[in-house]
């Protein structure tokens, strides 16, 4: 049986997974770590946002990972909450790999993550993954992406940069001339640096990616970004974060069909407004049955036949919306696809906890050059 090589020179590999919002990090790591549990490799997963209800969270622990979360902030500003999650997590579960999932619209790791983690923890093995939307990565280099802010694609930019592994993910959504295409471009502009194209729902492209992560040759001396903050923090200031839990109640056994109606209508609503999407998730939950529903920038909705047909009467759905508009906008559309869907299908829909903001100026804890 074929078992994943793990260097025996480190008492435990942290692999950090940033990459740009909706690029399929969450994915990708529930199913590496399904295959290192199935190889007796124990795994944990760290998860991470700006706000403090967050889907990603309650998907991982659904697959009954052991987990830990760090909310309201990423791990360069909350390095602390990071430094003592790993810590509880080594001291309770003893893994072998844990993989920290950043906040997506997050950079720098290398100066605020990787190194000050590194000065008090050498036998920690880091390795930074970053992945990348195929499809988005195209419209890009073809000046088709409907992100026009170029401070948001600076950050998208600075992400690959520093990469000790750039994960190109979803190349199923791309015809071979324009994987083709892309392959150039990447393969110029990041000349000498761990590239893998993949599809997550591809066993043999995870077990490859876990592979070079294991194998990874880590460098004396990672080289520290050359970052602009201001331009930074505008590209963060730039997008709108709303999480909401609500609940849906119907006289029918329906409640999962009315639940695809409103995750459709805050979707086309978003979308009639102009906003762009950069990542809209929902987890819907029900007597230990969930699922998650996601749509990004290309509008791509997984998992609609999975739910259409659970039949039941009462379902729990977590709303997280990060749109490239204003907190207010963002929160009244949701409410107005609320409204209309209640009076659609006669059914109660209960709003309960909700956040709506935008991320801060980034303060790392620490930086090191």
């Amino acid at each position: 049986m074929f078992r994943f090589f793990i260097h025996n020179f480190c008492d435990m590999n942290l692999y950090l997974i940033n990459g740009f919002l909706g690029s399929g990090k969450t994915t990708a790591i529930v199913k590496a770590c399904t295959q290192l549990i199935n190889q007796q490799i124990k795994t944990a997963v760290i998860t991470n946002d700006q706000g403090e209800q967050q889907v990603d969270s309650a998907y991982v622990q659904g697959f009954s990972l052991k987990t830990g979360e760090i909310s309201n902030g990423c791990f360069c500003c909350r390095f602390d909450a990071l430094e003592q999650t790993v810590e509880a997590l080594q001291i309770s579960e003893h893994p072998e790999i844990i993989f920290a999932e950043s906040v997506g619209s997050c950079t720098d790791l290398v100066a605020t993550v990787a190194k000050p983690f590194a000065l008090n923890h050498y036998n920690v093995r880091i390795v930074i993954s970053v992945f990348a939307d195929a499809y988005f990565m195209h419209s890009i280099m073809k000046g088709t992406s409907c992100f026009i802010e170029e401070s948001v694609q600076y950050i998208y930019r600075k992400q690959l940069e520093e990469a000790d592994v750039i994960v190109i993910n979803k190349i199923d959504l791309l015809a071979g001339d324009e994987l083709k295409f892309v392959k150039e471009i990447v393969e110029t502009t990041y000349h000498g640096k761990r590239i893998i194209y993949m599809s997550t729902y591809h066993e043999d492209d995870i077990r490859n990616w876990i592979q070079m992560l294991n194998e990874f040759s880590i460098p004396p001396h990672r080289n520290s970004l050359e970052l602009d903050y201001d331009v930074y923090g505008a590209g963060e200031a730039m997008l709108a974060w709303f999480d909401q839990k609500i609940s849906i109640h119907t006289h029918e056994p329906i409640a999962a069909k009315v639940a695809l109606i409103l995750t459709d209508a805050i979707h086309n609503k978003i979308q009639q407004a102009g906003y762009t999407i950069v990542h809209l998730k929902f987890l819907l939950s029900d007597n230990g049955w969930n699922k998650k529903i996601s749509y990004t920038a290309n509008g791509i909705k997984n998992n609609y036949d999975e739910i259409k047909d659970q039949p039941c009467n009462h379902l729990n759905v977590l709303i997280n919306a990060r749109v490239q508009t204003s907190p207010q906008l963002l929160q009244q559309i949701i409410a107005f696809a609320i409204e209309e869907t209640m009076t659609l299908t006669r059914c109660r829909i209960v709003s309960r906890k909700f956040s709506s903001f935008q991320p801060g100026y980034p303060k790392p804890l620490h930086r090191v050059r």
